[in-house]
């Protein structure tokens, strides 16, 4: 992109569909709130210079500390108002030291969580082309029109319309002087920023066909799939090269469970899975130094780091990460680093699985010396290390499965908790 591109994401509306006390945009998804997700699917764009997130004024704070703390450096966040428009203009206008003239400033719901490069590219170019952009998808439903009594009153051809989906795209200068002519009444009932633009700027909009992964969430029931597909998405699992037999079954559990098995001989930071094998006939040393060492590896995986400072050669060497400085949310100005790893994993935790193949008869000797290596040092934060003991005779099916479950949960209860295959 050799253009500006800027973003506005509102999310200071409580969900009253969804149903439930929490506004579904800070519903967790292992462990993050859903918003997250959607500022990390632009965050992670090198050609984003900064984002906007509209909050309600009381969550400001809260939000701040979380961007903080998943070092999403820039990103600012402004109030929103009582209205949608309302808070999409407070977005813009927080951008007005920045952003200026036919610089692309795209709009998207922060519930959108899927936010596909391809096609916010496609609406960034269109919109700096035109003036103004938006995604379309064709009309899955027939559309009906009811009479004042409740009856049916005429039925659309669903084939002359299309659905208006997120992002848009604009020229600021176009968005701003729409908002600043708009009425109350626009503020109050409007909906559809495409239209405003026409409405007050002459602007027409170029409509481009979007993906059919561009739903966002309003429905409690839509957190299940959005949770399957960002784990689907967003993650990837390294296995350490073992024994061909137990491998493959292992690779088959985690393929029929939807998780992404990483092609990489060696672990990186993108990974959200690792599955390490501790082989049979381990002395108690190796077993102590084999542990060490995941330790150390895992520590190395999760520091915040830089893009430029990662080698991600074939050399099989780790990323030499470095702290990075969390953000100070109280400077007015946007930090414009544009090195910060795109490949990192979003997702929450980490997993470590360790196999660990045992003589059956001396099972519980086992069991308690691998528990004191795991209990020797803490792990990172959000990393969970389980530990899947197995034998010769144990079920492989029964251990792949465990093994693909364990990587999909990725809960905090799985922690230094060993497991017996049978």
């Amino acid at each position: 992109m050799d253009f500006p591109v800027f973003v506005v994401l509102p999310g200071s509306g409580v969900g009253l569909r969804f149903g439930s006390p929490t506004p579904k945009q800070y519903t967790c998804i292992k462990d993050k709130p859903l918003f997250l997700y959607t500022v990390h699917a632009f965050h992670r764009l090198p050609w984003v210079q900064a984002v906007v997130v509209v909050v309600a004024p009381s969550d400001i704070s809260c939000v701040q500390q979380l961007l903080e703390e998943n070092h999403l450096t820039r990103v600012r966040v402004a109030a929103g108002g009582k209205t949608r428009h309302r808070s999409i203009y407070n977005g813009v206008k927080a951008l007005r030291n920045v952003c200026r003239g036919n610089d692309v400033l795209l709009i998207h719901d922060i519930v959108r969580v899927l936010a596909d490069e391809s096609v916010v590219m496609n609406v960034a170019k269109a919109a700096k082309l035109y003036g103004a952009a938006g995604i379309t998808r064709p009309l899955t439903s027939t559309v009906i029109a009811k009479d004042s009594d409740g009856f049916l009153s005429e039925s659309l051809d669903r084939t002359k319309y299309l659905a208006s989906e997120m992002p848009q795209g604009f020229h600021f200068d176009i968005i701003n002087t729409a908002y600043e002519k708009a009425t109350e009444y626009d503020f109050e009932f409007g909906t559809e920023c495409l239209h405003l633009a026409s409405k007050y700027t002459g602007t027409k909009a170029s409509l481009v066909e979007g993906l059919d992964n561009l739903w966002k969430v309003t429905y409690r029931k839509d957190i299940f799939a959005a949770e399957g597909i960002l784990t689907e998405n967003l993650s990837s699992v390294f296995i350490e090269e073992g024994s061909p037999r137990y491998r493959e079954s292992i690779v088959a559990s985690l393929n029929s469970e939807n998780l992404m098995v990483s092609s990489e001989k060696s672990p990186l930071c993108r990974d959200s899975g690792f599955i390490f094998f501790l082989p049979l006939g381990s002395s108690e040393s190796n077993k102590a130094t084999r542990i060490s060492n995941i330790r150390v590896l895992m520590k190395k995986i999760t520091s915040n780091h830089f893009e430029d400072d990662c080698d991600r050669q074939s050399n099989g060497s780790l990323p030499d990460c470095k702290k990075e400085s969390a953000s100070n949310f109280c400077d007015s100005s946007i930090q414009t680093h544009n090195n910060e790893c795109s490949n990192c994993s979003f997702l929450a935790n980490k997993t470590v699985v360790v196999l660990m193949e045992i003589n059956r008869s001396d099972r519980g000797r086992d069991i308690e010396n691998i528990r004191e290596r795991l209990l020797e040092a803490p792990f990172p934060d959000k990393v969970y290390v389980s530990v899947v003991v197995f034998h010769n005779e144990s079920n492989l099916h029964t251990l792949g499965d465990m093994t693909a479950s364990l990587l999909r949960n990725q809960h905090s209860g799985m922690n230094c908790q060993i497991y017996y295959a049978q």
